[in-house]
């Protein structure tokens, strides 16, 4: 189940790690946390799903409508996905990769996520815009 997943919080953003398998049974429990998390003032939210093995469409859109909601926050929402996996596959089938900001591993992310925040900072832009 989704309840009590993994959050790591830092001053500049926040980490959470998604279970082994994302389906209809726990897709709405996993996204209605991870917009607790964003309605909580998250900042940059890195998803993690290297460790995740399957999806399904509910699990694509819970990640949608968390993608939908950062952005109405001023929010960047960036997802570490393992490339060549079933997850990335999927994502790449459902053109959930054009619209959502991946990254191969959580490193790589967070990176990411910092590079967008300090490139935000210096345009004056807010976070997520």
């Amino acid at each position: 189940m989704a309840s009590g997943l993994p959050v790591t919080r830092t001053m500049l953003y926040t980490v959470v790690q998604l279970p082994d398998q994302i389906d209809t049974s726990n897709a709405d429990e996993v996204r209605e946390q991870l917009l607790a998390l964003l309605n909580a003032g998250a900042g940059p939210l890195i998803v993690d799903l290297t460790g995740t093995t399957f999806c399904d469409s509910s699990a694509v859109n819970a990640l949608l409508r968390t993608h939908t909601r950062a952005g109405a926050l001023g929010c960047r929402l960036h997802v570490a996905v393992t490339p060549g996996g079933i997850v990335r596959k999927v994502f790449d089938i459902t053109a959930v990769s054009r619209v959502i900001s991946l990254a191969d591993d959580v490193g790589s992310a967070i990176a990411m996520a910092m590079h967008m925040t300090l490139e935000d900072a210096g345009s004056g832009r807010p976070e997520g815009t």
